[in-house]
This record gives C-alpha cells, structure tokens and sequence, in this order.
C-alpha cells in the first residue's frame, strides 16, 4: 500500500489518544498540528513568565506517542518528561517536560525547532507542530460578554458563543502550511470543541491552504458524549451546530463527520456527509480504543 499523509488537528487528551492509535498503522505518513492556546496550570504559570507559546498539549501528545517507541512501556525518557513537582515551592505543579520545553526553547530559534529537538530526544517518527510559533490568546464573544484566554473560554461555553478568535491575530508557521498542502486526509477532533478543535482553524492561511488542497479529505471526529448541555442550542443540535461553526470559519470544503450511533441526532439529514458507528466510550470519557481503532482504519483505507 502507498504511504498515506495524514494529519491531525486538535489538543490535549482528545488529539494524544488519537494519534497514538494512528502512529500504529505503518503505512501512514503521521503529523500533529496541536493547539498552543492553553493558559492554565503549569502551561499558564510559564506563559505568563517567560512569554511562551503553550507547551502543555504538545507534551501531552509526545508522550503518548513516546509508548509507541518502548513497546507500550514507558522508558524513562517519557517518566521524566510526564513528571509532576509537589511539595517543593516554587516547582510545586510544574511539569518537568513543560520546564524541558522553556530550557529548549530559550536555545532555539522557534517554538516549532524546539518541539522536533523534543521529538528527537523521545525517538518519536511523527512529526508534532505547534499551531504557531506566536504567541496568541483564545477569546471567546458571547450575546453579552467577552471572554479572555483558553480557561475562561472554557468556562463559559456553555453561554453559546458567536464568534472565536485569535488576539494577537497571529499566522502558522511554514511548517504547518507544508503538512496540510501534502496531507491526503486530515482529522478535526475530538475533545473541547471551541479550544481544541478550532484554535488552528482560526489562522485564515490554515483555512486557505486546506481549501486549495484538491486532493484532501476532512473527517470531523464527534465526541463520544455531548460536550454542552441541551440549552446552548436550542434551535441546534450539537453536531449540526458544530459543523455549521466550522464553515463559518471559511473552510468550504465537504466536512465527513465520524458519529457514534449513540449520539445520532435529529437532525442528522443536515449532518451529511457522515458515517455512523459503534464507538462507545471508554472508563475516561473516550472512544473506547478497539472500536475506534478499527472504524480509524476503515476511514483511512477508504
């Protein structure tokens, strides 16, 4: 079979998990382009102290992709990168890989030449990319509030929001651009669909390049479970609602959506194109990985 470029968009639990089962299929051509908005806990402290992108969903992501490289077991590489200070002042609530990123980073020219410094100490084939190598804030504008970085935005989504966006507006770097102009299918989701999912897609270069790619295909993966209560759409339902944000961000492409027949809507007429599957969740929350990896496959070798 020839190699098939595949790239992931997202952050945190949601994009990790993903692309670890992804990393497994040998004949995939993986990248991850990973959201940098992320301004709580440790990431936030360290944004805040040394001006930095943040590095908390990139490390997330690493290290899942590090069992890959010791046969599912951790080496002591990853255990270090994944370690946690408590009780010792100052450190206290830091991650270690976090603090490796700002040391890396204070060396490197940008954020995006740290992470494959990152990548090549953890033996890692994949290629992770950071959204931007600019630091930028998410904000949130809702009916009668504007919300003010990833965890206030977060917080409040439940209001609904109108608009999302980038301040400082900022651009992608030549790296991601590269990725997407040679990608074959690309990956939206799952996890937190406003400071996940669409961080990256709200750089108008990102959404430029995905539309001139003629050749890709776009696959939303929906949560296993509702992400907002029934009273932030009324007159939606939630996967409709997302999908209808998402093309409202420009991109004009056709959107596949992955939904699990749990969560098969109303309105799924208005969903199309989409593919309904057994994917129940697992004791976190998550697509449970056996069904999700064989319906990953499928998608792929379409």
């Amino acid at each position: 079979m020839t190699d098939i470029n595949v790239t992931c968009i997202g952050g945190g639990h949601g994009l990790g998990h993903l692309l670890e089962i992804i990393n497994d299929f040998d004949f995939v051509n993986l990248a991850g382009i990973v959201s940098t908005t992320d301004n709580g806990g440790s990431t936030g402290r360290l944004r805040e102290s040394c001006d930095t992108i943040s590095w908390g969903d990139i490390r997330y992501c690493l290290s899942k992709l590090s069992k890959a490289v010791t046969a599912k077991e951790p080496s002591t590489k990853a255990l270090l990168f994944e370690y946690r200070f408590d009780n010792v002042g100052d450190l206290s609530g830091h991650s270690l890989g976090n603090l490796m990123f700002c040391a890396v980073d204070s060396l490197c020219i940008r954020p995006t030449e740290t992470v494959q410094v990152m990548r090549e100490y953890l033996g890692i084939k994949a290629n992770i990319l950071p959204m931007s190598d600019a630091v930028t804030h998410l904000v949130s504008h809702c009916a009668e509030h504007c919300y003010f970085g990833e965890v206030e935005v977060d917080e409040h989504a439940n209001q609904g929001i109108s608009k999302l966006i980038l301040t400082p507006d900022v651009k992608p770097s030549e790296e991601v651009l590269d990725t997407l102009r040679n990608t074959d299918i690309l990956f939206l989701g799952p996890g937190s669909f406003y400071t996940s999912t669409l961080p990256s897609l709200l750089m108008d270069a990102v959404i430029d390049v995905i539309n001139q790619n003629t050749k890709l295909k776009i696959y939303f993966i929906t949560n296993v479970k509702d992400e907002f209560n029934n009273a932030l759409n009324k007159q939606h339902e939630e996967i409709h609602y997302q999908l209808e944000f998402i093309k409202k961000l420009g991109l004009t492409k056709a959107v596949h959506s992955l939904i699990p027949r749990h969560r098969i809507p109303d309105s799924i007429e208005l969903c199309k194109p989409y593919t309904i599957a057994e994917l129940p969740a697992d004791t976190s929350g998550r697509h449970q990985q056996t069904f999700y990896r064989e319906q990953l496959l499928e998608l792929i070798q379409r």
